[in-house]
């Protein structure tokens, strides 16, 4: 049994357990084979939290509180930080913020969506360093940073995908159904599109947009796994395991308890 560390929000940490490492799956993938289990819950001191992302360079997780109105432009918001057994080590480290959503990481760079702006956080002295503004945006949601230095990033009012590449901000695609979660890979971005309820692939190669796996409600943040299968999380409260086939797999459902699932952090080497 293979184990491995997802971060989510409440704040949580589950580890994600796999008991079926076959490579090829060609019927639905059975619920029991793979299996989250929750190690520990954050005190109650974030507030309204959206995302959460670990950084192994400080091994700490970096903590998105939007705090007042999802969208408002209120100033309250706020990133918070913590340790890797949920001890928080500062609830709110960045303050100033007003809605903020998706974190990435490039280097000593923490990017975090704020309604319509794209911030970059130095996070050896803990000061925004850069603030870069998207016109005509409405609502920027996550983020995913590619190996080259790209800074990708959703609007899921707009259903638009943007990128930071060298200093400048420009749409990879648009008329999007709703995009919200967005993971990058070497060939494709990984979309979770709220208007149809999907997970969709957009490949680099030839532009094309198709669908991974469906029905899936309100698909928020997504992380592959390693294995060429991923986890999905849902607002409504749901995770999703999504097999490289595209069968889906109920792992986790916290709807009847009023709990949301957010956007998710998936630790490979920690195990």
């Amino acid at each position: 049994m293979k184990k491995f560390i997802l971060l989510m929000m409440a704040i949580g940490l589950f580890t994600f357990s796999c008991k079926n490492e076959q490579k090829e799956v060609k019927e639905e993938m059975p619920v029991e084979s793979y299996k989250l289990t929750q190690l520990w819950e954050s005190d109650t001191v974030f507030t309204t939290v959206e995302a959460v992302i670990y950084d192994p360079k400080t091994d700490l997780i970096y903590v998105s509180n939007i705090e007042g109105e999802p969208w408002g432009a209120d100033g309250v918001g706020s990133i918070g930080k913590l340790k890797m057994d949920g001890t928080v080590v500062e609830a709110k480290w960045i303050t100033g913020l007003s809605a903020p959503k998706g974190l990435g990481i490039i280097g000593d760079k923490l990017y975090v969506t704020d309604i319509k702006n794209l911030v970059e956080i130095d996070i050896p002295t803990g000061k925004i360093s850069k603030t870069y503004t998207v016109e005509d945006s409405e609502g920027l949601n996550d983020v995913s940073t590619s190996a080259d230095g790209i800074v990708y990033f959703t609007d899921s009012q707009k259903g638009v995908l943007h990128m930071l590449k060298d200093g400048v901000v420009s749409v990879v695609v648009d008329s999007l159904q709703g995009s919200n979660g967005v993971f990058v890979e070497n060939d494709r971005l990984l979309l979770g599109t709220w208007g149809d309820e999907s997970l969709t692939q957009y490949k680099f190669a030839d532009k094309s947009i198709s669908i991974v796996a469906d029905s899936i409600t309100q698909p928020d943040g997504v992380e592959a796994i390693g294995d060429g299968g991923y986890l999905v999380s849902s607002w409504k409260g749901l995770i999703h395991h999504v097999a490289a086939d595209g069968t889906t797999s109920l792992l986790l459902d916290t709807a009847k308890d009023t709990i949301s699932a957010a956007d998710i952090d998936f630790v490979q080497d920690k195990q």
